[in-house]
C-alpha cells in the first residue's frame, strides 16, 4: 500500500473539508488545516504536503516554496495568485492553478449592487437617517441611471457580466480593457476608449481588472484628476488597483463624489483605516464572490485540480505553464 498523501487546506473561511474529501475519495489522502498567518505557521502545517489548497491570506514567497519539498501543487481557492511567488514556483516545479470561473454572476451582481447603492447614495441616506434627518437634502443631486456613464475597467468574464447586467438600467457603457477589441465591444453594447477618455466621461468607474504590474495603484491621484468630482469609484476585483491614501484625500476634499469597496491592500482591513470611517466611502467585506453555492463550486472545482494532478495530470487552470517544461527535463 502506498503512502497516504497529505493535503493542507490554508487559510479558508469554511469548516471541515467535507467537499474536499468527497472530491478526493478515489485517494487516500490525509487533510490538515491551518491559518498560515505567518510563513513558518505556513511550513508548519504544509510542509509535508503534496498539494496545497489555500484561501487568499497565505502567501508562498520564494523562502516559503523552498521549504515544501514534498509540495507538487498549489490550487487557490479563486481567481488571483499574485500570493504566489509564480517563478519561484515555477523553479521549484510547483504546479500552480486557480479557480477562474467560479463566482462571475456573484461578483458582477455585488458591482452592481455596489454601482446602484452609489447612484442613488445610499450609505449618506442610511446615516442622514439615523441621525434625525427625514429630508433628502443630505443626498442631494441624485441623477437617472439612464443619463449617467458607467466606465468598466477590465473586459473580461466579469467585466462583461457587469455591463450585461447594468445595461438594463439604461447607462451608457465605457470599456477600456488593452486585449479587447472594438468589435467584439460592439457585439455586447459597449463602447471601447483609453483610460482618459473612460476616467474623464465616467459617472461610476467599476475596477473589475486583474493586479498585475500595470494595474498595480491604477486610481492614484494622477489619475483621479482626471474624473468627474461627482463621480464614483467601485472596486470589487483587487485592493491594490487604488491607491488607498489618494483615494482618501480625494473623497476628503470632495474631488470626488464617493467610492464602494469590497477589497482593500491589506486584509483584513484594520479597524483604524480611515476609508472605514469616511462618510463618503461604503465598504463590505470581501464578498462579492459569496453565495452558498458558489462557495461549494470553488470548493469543488480546486479540489478537482488537486485531483488531476494525483493523478498525474495537469491542472485545467495551470498559470505558471513553464513549469511543464521544467518537470519534464526532470524526468529526462
Amino acid at each position: 500500500m502506498g503512502l497516504r498523501s497529505r493535503i493542507a487546506v490554508l487559510g479558508t473561511r469554511f469548516g471541515p473539508p467535507t467537499i474536499e474529501a468527497e472530491e478526493l475519495s478515489d485517494f487516500d489522502v490525509e487533510f490538515v488545516l491551518g491559518a498560515a498567518a505567518t510563513a513558518d505557521a505556513l511550513v508548519q502545517d504544509a510542509g509535508d504536503a503534496v498539494a496545497i489548497l489555500a484561501g487568499s491570506g497565505p502567501r508562498f514567497t520564494r523562502e516559503v516554496l523552498n521549504r515544501l519539498p514534498a509540495c507538487r501543487a498549489i490550487v487557490r481557492y479563486g481567481v488571483g495568485t499574485e500570493t504566489v511567488d509564480l517563478q519561484a514556483a515555477t523553479q521549484a516545479g510547483i504546479l500552480v492553478a486557480n479557480v477562474p470561473d467560479y463566482c462571475t454572476e456573484e461578483v458582477a451582481t455585488h458591482t452592481l449592487a455596489l454601482i446602484l447603492a452609489c447612484e442613488r447614495k445610499l450609505l449618506q441616506a442610511q446615516r442622514a437617517t439615523a441621525g434625525g434627518q427625514w429630508q433628502i437634502a443630505g443626498v442631494r443631486p441624485l441623477f437617472s441611471t439612464e443619463d449617467q456613464v458607467l466606465g468598466i475597467v477590465g473586459f473580461g468574464r466579469i467585466g462583461q457580466a457587469v455591463a450585461r447586467k447594468a445595461q438594463p438600467f439604461g447607462f451608457e457603457i465605457l470599456v477600456f480593457d488593452p486585449i479587447v477589441t472594438a468589435g467584439m465591444a460592439a457585439e455586447r453594447g459597449v463602447t471601447m476608449v483609453d483610460l482618459a477618455a473612460l476616467l474623464s466621461r465616467s459617472d461610476v468607474v467599476s475596477l473589475n481588472a486583474p493586479l498585475i504590474d500595470d494595474t498595480y495603484h491604477l486610481i492614484n491621484a494622477a489619475t483621479i484628476e482626471h474624473m468627474k468630482p461627482t463621480a464614483f469609484v467601485v472596486n470589487t476585483s483587487r485592493g491594490g488597483l487604488i491607491d488607498e491614501a489618494a483615494l482618501l484625500d480625494a473623497l476628503n476634499r470632495g474631488r470626488l463624489a464617493g467610492a464602494a469597496l469590497d477589497v482593500f491592500e491589506i486584509e483584513p482591513v484594520p479597524g483604524d483605516h480611515p476609508l472605514l470611517h469616511s462618510v463618503r466611502c461604503l465598504v463590505t467585506p470581501h464578498m462579492a464572490w459569496y453565495t452558498e453555492q458558489a462557495s461549494e463550486r470553488m470548493r469543488r472545482l480546486a479540489s478537482r485540480e488537486v485531483a488531476r494532478v494525483l493523478r498525474g495530470e495537469s491542472p485545467h487552470h495551470l498559470v505558471n505553464p513553464d513549469v511543464v517544461r521544467i518537470l519534464a527535463d526532470r524526468k529526462d
